[in-house]
């Protein structure tokens, strides 16, 4: 790694380290742009993307394929650290030499500081700290290290935490021991990715996460699961997927909401930490090869291509997707009631299935009538009008017994 010195002033030198290699290869700042992914077989997909943000930077990158995304709030960082966990981590940092030490933000690291001070720890902080490598996310958490007469201090050009986590992440980790002031959930993620390769990580959380004030916002989503409205979950931290799972649960909904994950409904993880609530009951999604976010869309994008429903009709290819129906490359927006047709039909392809078999395809039917079957058929129909399969018939009504897909324009090698 090459450094170079740069001079702040006359009495006082910091080291800086430009981007690792990897990161300049990308020219990217948070891992979200400009990195080649097969996006395009997310098409008309609908994804919700579940974060303790509003808009999450995840969604540029599923937009751009014209994926249609859903920013779900599930967790709010609060920056309140709780004391004990704090005073307990600072503990287990000045017990032992420290290798590495990630500072996240100058405002929570003086969080740390100050709880730090209260507990008599402070001066056992700071020279533990003294022996390690500094890595700070930027110039304002560089100066809070600064202020404890600390000089050697490391960062990124990007100034971003995820780019230290990574340059970490390519180095011989065994055995070697980071400090990591954690304030996102996805920090947490490229925390457990450290002891993946081997290091021993101390977290200190300077961010509670909690549970959103309104439990409708996780309670409308379950929903949409169930009727199978969306085609993907991307879970970016433990607490997004336990708050999901736990409001399924308080709702009574808990069961039909892992069937849908585990047939229809995609969930894919971050990373191995939002993976393992899922894991327990015995499901096992997709997990990045890296707590990175476009590696996150590479596991959401192969794992989808596997479980979407695609055929071969009069010679073009067509794609069911929880909102949209894709023809070659041609996303068409539909509605649920006539998606569930397709999709219950497309299961079968060539087979004659009733309105009553169609109904308890989906519970998008639970309740509904055979009229409902009807009109959803001729919403279908009208839908595909000016399509390249308008003219195939694709669905054909069969007098006295219900409905099926045009066998006759099925390719028999799909």
């Amino acid at each position: 790694m090459r450094a170079v010195t740069a001079r702040l002033s006359a009495d006082r030198q910091d080291v800086l380290w430009s981007e690792p290699p990897s990161a300049r290869s990308r020219r990217c700042h948070d891992d979200t742009l400009h990195r080649e992914v097969d996006v395009q077989r997310l098409t008309g997909c609908t994804v919700a993307v579940i974060s303790e943000r509003r808009q999450h930077a995840l969604s540029a990158l599923l937009v751009a394929p014209a994926a249609r995304t859903m920013n779900i709030q599930a967790v709010r960082a609060v920056a309140q650290p709780v004391t004990d966990d704090i005073v307990t981590a600072t503990r287990e940092c000045i017990a032992q030499p420290v290798h590495e030490v990630i500072v996240s933000s100058g405002f929570g690291l003086r969080a740390w500081l100050r709880i730090a001070e209260q507990s008599g720890d402070i001066d056992a902080l700071v020279a533990r700290l003294s022996h390690a490598r500094l890595l700070a996310r930027d110039a304002h958490a560089a100066d809070t290290l600064r202020d404890l007469g600390l000089s050697q201090i490391w960062a990124t050009a990007s100034a971003t935490v995820e780019d230290l986590f990574r340059y970490l992440s390519a180095q011989p980790m065994s055995g070697r021991r980071v400090v990591a002031q954690v304030e996102s959930e996805r920090h947490r993620e490229y925390c457990e990715a450290l002891r993946r390769h081997g290091a021993i990580v101390v977290e200190v959380a300077t961010s509670r996460f909690l549970p959103p004030l309104h439990t409708s916002i996780l309670r409308r989503l379950n929903a949409l699961v169930i009727r199978r409205q969306v085609d993907a979950l991307a879970l970016t931290g433990p607490s997004s997927t336990e708050n999901l799972l736990r409001q399924a649960t308080a709702d009574g909904d808990l069961d039909d909401v892992l069937n849908a994950l585990n047939t229809d409904v995609t969930p894919a993880c971050l990373g191995h930490l939002a993976a393992r609530p899922l894991r327990a009951y015995g499901l096992t999604p997709p997990v990045s090869r890296t707590p990175a976010l476009t590696d996150l869309v590479d596991a959401l994008a192969t794992q989808l291509s596997r479980r979407m429903i695609e055929l071969t009709v009069a010679g073009h290819r067509l794609g069911i997707r929880s909102q949209a129906v894709v023809i070659d490359h041609l996303a068409i927006p539909v509605q649920p009631g006539p998606i569930a047709v397709l999709r219950a039909l497309a299961r079968r392809p060539g087979r004659v299935l009733s309105p009553a078999e169609i109904r308890n395809d989906s519970p998008t039917w639970s309740g509904g009538s055979d009229h409902a079957v009807e009109m959803a058929v001729s919403r279908l129909r009208r839908a595909l009008d000016g399509t390249p399969l308008e003219g195939a018939d694709l669905v054909q009504t069969v007098v006295k017994r219900g409905y099926r897909l045009s066998f006759s324009h099925l390719d028999p090698t799909r």
